[in-house]
Order: structure tokens, then C-alpha cells, then sequence
């Protein structure tokens, strides 16, 4: 039991909405198992988040980072096909995906898996979400790990 205090009951821990998708990211290996625009792969973000308007736009909003791969990810490559023309700043937006993803290389017959940022080495465990969850924001910043 948490006492009243601290913890969850004392409002720490409160307004971390999504803790666990904020906390997670997939180490992308043959890229079979990783969405390309839903998973959090590169660059700290998912691709839907940080370019929420070539998302809303795309036609291959569902497909894995392997199947964009064989279609094209280069600009003008067949991976990006759209619902309807660009315009400039959107195609701008595609220009700095594009260049995001040219040095991505993917590993045959190695398996995608997730990644834990608040413990990279350990893992995730239940013991790193109960401390994240309870731990006062100036512990976390102290330990690099920002609780939003």
C-alpha cells in the first residue's frame, strides 16, 4: 500500500498520461515487425507524431518498416503515395523524412524488439515502472529521465 503522502496518492506520478508508449521504443532489425509510421523506431518519436500531416495523408498508413523498405523510402520512391497532391511544405516534410531514413539499414534474420529507455540495460521490469510512477520529478531529473 501506498501511504497518502507520496506516491500516486500524493499526485506524483499524476498527468503521465502515456507513460508506457513514451517509455517504449523498438530496435528495428529485419524491420518485419515494426510499423513504419505507429512504432517508435527513430529519432525518438513515431513517425505519425512527428510528421502528423504526411500521416493523416498517406495511402501505406499500416504497413511495417520492411515493406516501406522494398517500396521505396527515398523520396520519390513508391512508399510514399498519398491521397491526394502535396503541397510545397508538405512534400518539404516528405524531402526531411526521406533524409531521416537514409542511413536505416535493416538486418536479415534478426528479429525487431522492443527497448526499455528508462532502464536500457535492464529492461523493463515492474520494480523501474513502480519508481517512475512514484518517484518525485526532481529524483528523475537527477537520474536524466524527465517525467512528463
Amino acid at each position: 500500500m501506498i501511504p497518502c503522502g507520496g506516491g500516486l496518492c500524493g499526485g506524483v506520478g499524476t498527468g503521465v498520461e502515456n507513460w508506457f508508449e513514451d517509455n517504449i521504443c523498438r530496435a528495428v532489425s529485419d524491420g518485419n515487425n515494426t510499423f513504419f509510421w505507429t512504432d517508435n523506431w527513430v529519432d525518438g518519436v513515431p513517425l505519425r507524431t512527428k510528421y502528423r500531416r504526411l500521416f493523416d495523408l498517406a495511402v501505406h498508413r499500416e504497413y511495417y518498416v520492411a515493406d516501406m523498405v522494398v517500396l521505396g523510402w527515398e523520396y520519390g520512391g513508391g512508399a510514399w503515395v498519398w491521397k491526394r497532391g502535396l503541397l510545397a511544405w508538405e512534400e518539404e516534410c516528405v524531402r526531411e523524412c526521406s533524409s531521416l531514413l537514409h542511413n536505416v539499414t535493416l538486418q536479415e534474420h534478426v528479429s525487431d524488439s522492443w527497448g526499455w529507455l528508462l532502464e536500457p540495460i535492464q529492461g523493463y521490469s515492474m520494480r523501474g515502472k513502480y519508481h517512475f510512477l512514484t518517484a518525485p520529478d526532481e529524483v528523475l531529473a537527477s537520474n536524466g529521465i524527465h517525467n512528463v
